[in-house]
């Protein structure tokens, strides 16, 4: 799920990743939306309204024939470099097609999402909004008929070639609003990048003797002589249940596969969590703490304080999403990152999405013109703008990063692998309402010695399965 940062409050980051601040990105790190913002917690598809009908009739494909027309646009991008990313987005989209005038509305994340229902059942609602993934927004904005069906635009725009399949499953539902990961689309990404890496100090790499790990086991293995020479392996703080979730997803992807993941979120086929390597990463994860791998304390720590650590050299490894290290420009050539090696070898697969997706009012008196600003917000060159401002690019995998910037051409260079081999997985808290807060505070407690790796699995299955039967 898009969360506010990484510790799941809207906030701008100390510093900078190269540039990137730590606002809306997509992950999986605060309370579900339904109890955080009080959203409905109902099953998907249990109004009564009809399904949405999609629009019929030709698409203006050519926005600077479309006349004068003023644009309301909503967005999340309020601070660090997303504001000027997004302002420079826009600008260039007005000078290619200065009949179109937007007037911007930038809010913190958390309050977008809160008022977002209301928002579009007003007489004069934006243009176009962030509706956020999942069952929690998305999926209720498509029950309440809210948003545009937007496959007559996908068709005229190309965004189904355009668009790798793993990232435009993340936007697409049902017109009942019964399924998710397949049918419409209602959201497009935008070509900005967030998605789980693990970073790694240059310098503690050197002094152990260690190259990037190409394998799971390699990567075990540097965990150990980290430890060995009086190294914590990895930074982590869970005082707040946050920060174990990237650890937990990333070992996720290294031992299931993509189509399991996948369909396992979007509930199709009743793929089970023993299937997708669900329980070889509790496992995994488990045993890494019973070894000694995290931060001391870590259950007292919260996940800020460790990555603050991990930036100051008290750490070789930290699970983190693209972005969300507060260091300066400078501090770029003592990082880098990687995704972690799949168990068996092959192809990395990764958590990732766009930093947010954008929607088009069921009410927009300007559709066309809408859609051709979503088309510009996905396409190459806001890709290029993105580069410029220093945050990772999406949808572009031939972009390269500036020279002088080893970090910042890690992540750039993993956003294009991932592009190029289409490998993204969505977020595993997407699967149900609830799941975030079961997994989190089931691990929490697994942890903490309450309760087995099995019970984590057992009670998120349930979870799982509960909702499944909602959706039937």
């Amino acid at each position: 799920m898009q969360r506010a940062g990484m510790y799941g409050l809207p906030r701008t980051a100390k510093g900078t990743v190269l540039g990137i601040s730590g606002t809306a990105r997509k992950t999986a790190i605060a309370l579900s939306l339904a109890a955080a913002l009080g959203l409905s917690g109902c099953a998907p598809g249990s109004g009564s309204a009809a399904p949405a009908e999609a629009p019929t009739g030709p698409v203006a494909t050519d926005p600077a024939k479309l006349g004068k027309v003023h644009l309301k646009v909503l967005d999340t991008f309020a601070g660090g470099v997303d504001a000027p990313w997004m302002k420079s987005v826009v600008a260039a989209f007005h000078r290619k097609y200065p009949n179109i005038t937007i007037d911007r509305t930038s809010q913190p994340w958390g309050d977008v999402m809160q008022e977002l229902p209301l928002k579009l059942k007003a007489d004069d609602p934006p243009d176009i909004v962030p509706a956020n993934n999942g069952w929690q927004s998305l999926g209720e904005l498509v029950q309440g008929h809210l948003v545009l069906n937007l496959d007559r635009y996908a068709d005229a725009y190309g965004w189904r070639k355009h668009i790798p399949e793993s990232i435009l499953r993340q936007h697409e539902f049902s017109t009942d609003g019964k399924k998710m990961g397949t049918g419409a689309m209602f959201g497009t990404p935008v070509a900005r990048a967030s998605l789980i890496e693990v970073y790694y100090n240059r310098h503690l790499m050197e002094k152990i003797g260690a190259k990037v790990p190409t394998t799971l086991a390699a990567f075990e293995k540097d965990l150990a002589k980290a430890k060995s020479a009086g190294i914590t392996p990895i930074a982590m703080g869970n005082s707040d249940k946050a920060g174990m979730t990237e650890p937990l997803f990333s070992a996720m992807n290294s031992y299931g596969s993509q189509p399991k993941i996948s369909n396992l979120v979007y509930s199709q086929g009743d793929v089970p969590l023993s299937e997708a390597g669900f329980p070889e990463a509790v496992d995994t994860v488990h045993d890494w703490s019973k070894k000694g791998y995290f931060t001391h304390d870590y259950q007292g720590t919260p996940m800020q304080d460790a990555t603050q650590d991990f930036v100051d050299g008290k750490g070789l490894f930290i699970f983190n999403y693209s972005g969300s290290l507060p260091v300066t420009k400078e501090q770029g050539s003592d990082f880098g990152s990687f995704f972690l090696p799949r168990a068996h070898g092959g192809d990395p697969v990764a958590t990732a999405g766009s930093t947010t997706n954008f929607s088009i009012s069921a009410k927009s008196k300007h559709p066309d013109a809408a859609a051709a600003f979503l088309n510009f917000a996905a396409g190459h060159e806001a890709a290029r703008l993105a580069v410029d401002h220093g945050t990772m690019p999406m949808l572009a995998p031939d972009l390269k990063a500036p020279k002088g910037n080893p970090m910042f051409a890690d992540d750039v260079a993993n956003a294009a692998e991932i592009t190029a081999h289409d490998s993204s997985v969505p977020y595993l808290d997407w699967t149900t309402p609830t799941l975030l807060d079961t997994m989190s505070t089931r691990m929490q407690d697994m942890l903490a010695g309450r309760i087995s790796p099995a019970d984590v699995v057992d009670d998120v299955q349930e979870d799982v399965d509960g909702f499944r039967a909602k959706l039937k």
